[in-house]
């Protein structure tokens, strides 16, 4: 419990200076619910006011009507009860603040009621980090596993494809047509060897390993092309040639292919994919983007987390946290960036790399 002196519209002296070097923001109301003190804190931020025009004056003219419909109870109850309330809430800014409300006793009696704002949005987000890293730390057990299962199924798939290939060329006129389709099967299954074994390496990328940025995304985008999602999407590839970006070429082509499936079911198979690849001082920098509806700044924060998905019937929500892996164990970032009007807009940026 909190015991303070107080007069009636104020608190002087050196009671006052004590509450201004906290590093808290507060404010002190009486059982009439005017404000007698006000910190140092308090008067900055986006509801700060300076403490002269607020001191003495009720609550319900000092917050927002919406603030204090939901304060005043809380306050009230408090005096009721003689015990604290505590809450979480955010602000406009997305700022966290942890809020405690405490009762302040002269004798038994709640006199008055003390209300204390903490900002703990570093702390917030550094749990949802250490939240993260958990997750990822399962995840890569779970591809350990992965690995290990998928070998004998993607080897099956291989021979089968050889058998069908022999088989279909006995018709006449497509043996071109067949052989094409067999690379293109014995190529993805080695493609997803590779993959899995990219996963498992994540923490340890392969040293000096390049990706010419326009051949790995129109390769990509080649692969796309069938795709049920894209059947009404159009594409439009804007990556210069010559750049050379410090990734394998299989990450990155995993990367571009998730980024560009989560735009098209973004956009529900009808709209425009842009992938746009620049260079940007030592760093290639490729932009996708679409005609959706965006990220909800409401999500934003959380699209990288492992598992998280706004729709379970699509995904498990693990695309965008591997995808955001494999480019940060190579020295780069992906991010989700905010487009002026309608659609999504995620950036991959990587090291520049030479010949």
């Amino acid at each position: 419990m909190a015991t303070v002196a107080a007069s009636p519209t104020s608190l002087e002296g050196l009671g006052a200076a004590i509450l201004d070097a906290l590093p808290v923001s507060l404010y002190v109301v009486d059982r009439k619910l005017r404000v007698v003190a006000w910190n140092r804190l308090r008067e900055q931020g986006p509801l700060g006011q300076p403490r002269g025009r607020v001191l003495g004056r009720p609550l319900s003219r000092v917050l927002p009507p919406g603030g204090f419909r939901t304060t005043a109870p809380l306050i009230r109850a408090v005096f009721s009860t003689g015990r604290p309330q505590q809450g979480t809430v955010e602000t406009r800014g997305t700022r966290l603040f942890q809020v405690r409300r405490l009762p302040v006793l002269r004798g038994r009696r709640v006199t008055h009621v003390l209300s204390v704002f903490e900002d703990i949005t570093e702390q917030r987000a550094l749990e949802m980090r250490l939240i993260a890293s958990d997750r990822l730390a399962f995840l890569g057990q779970l591809v350990a596993g992965v690995a290990h299962e998928i070998s004998n199924p993607l080897a099956g798939i291989a021979g089968c494809a050889e058998i069908l290939a022999s088989l279909a060329c006995k018709v006449e006129g497509q043996q071109d047509e067949v052989e094409r389709f067999q690379r293109l099967i014995r190529d993805e299954v080695a493609r997803c060897e590779r993959i899995v074994r990219s996963l498992l390496g994540a923490a340890r990328p392969q040293a000096g390993a390049t990706a010419d940025l326009a051949a790995t995304v129109g390769e990509s985008l080649r692969l796309l092309e069938r795709h049920p999602a894209f059947h009404r999407i159009k594409v439009v590839s804007r990556t210069p040639g010559k750049l050379l970006a410090g990734i394998d070429p299989d990450s990155l082509k995993q990367v571009v292919m998730g980024l560009a499936l989560n735009a098209a079911r973004a956009m529900a198979g009808s709209g425009t994919l842009t992938v746009r690849g620049s260079r940007l001082g030592r760093q290639v920098v490729l932009d996708v983007l679409d005609t959706g509806p965006g990220v909800p700044p409401e999500i934003r924060p959380r699209i990288f987390e492992p598992f998280f998905t706004t729709d379970p019937s699509q995904g498990t929500g693990l695309g965008l946290a591997i995808a955001r892996s494999l480019v940060r164990g190579r020295g780069g970032d992906l991010v989700c960036r905010s487009r002026r009007g309608r659609g999504g807009s995620f950036r991959v940026v990587l090291a520049a790399a030479r010949p």
